[in-house]
């Protein structure tokens, strides 16, 4: 892997991370009434367990590390396979797309059921507005991203 990749990676991924935050952060409060800091204390929970949600500022800011971990490394992942693969940076919008809602399942199918949060059952508006920011404000971001710093590669 280059270091082409890896900055690629990493600008994508905080491009994805800091607009997927921002929709959380804002969306979820709006429909659900959730508080942004019990947002990122869920996060955290995933590490901490039940104890992340009585830790106060400390499990939030964790909880922001740990988004934006994911969103690098996920971001290293999607550099580095349009990177390899030529149609993936030739169509930003599709390989955004595609991936946001391949990351939305691995993290509810696999990363959360293997964590100390648990897996997690969103009802049909939960995963719809899930699947959408995804989409909209992480993959698709992150794919222009990605291919803005490959195109010098």
């Amino acid at each position: 892997m280059t270091g082409n990749v890896i900055r690629a990676g990493i600008f994508a991924g905080l491009v994805g991370g800091a607009l997927d935050i921002v929709a959380a952060a804002t969306i979820y409060p709006a429909v659900y009434g959730a508080d942004p800091v019990r947002i990122l204390q869920s996060i955290a929970k995933g590490v901490q367990g039940p104890a992340a949600f009585e830790g106060g500022a400390a499990s939030a800011a964790l909880g922001l590390g740990l988004h934006f971990f994911i969103a690098i490394i996920a971001g290293i992942v999607l550099a580095a396979a349009m990177q390899r693969i030529a149609l993936l940076r030739a169509q930003p919008l599709l390989t955004g797309a595609g991936f946001g809602v391949a990351v939305y399942f691995f993290m509810q199918k696999i990363v959360l059921p293997l964590s100390l949060a648990g897996a997690q059952n969103p009802d049909a508006k939960g995963m719809s507005i899930g699947i959408a920011i995804h989409i909209v404000l992480f993959g698709v971001p992150m794919a222009y991203a990605a291919r803005r710093l490959l195109k010098g590669s």
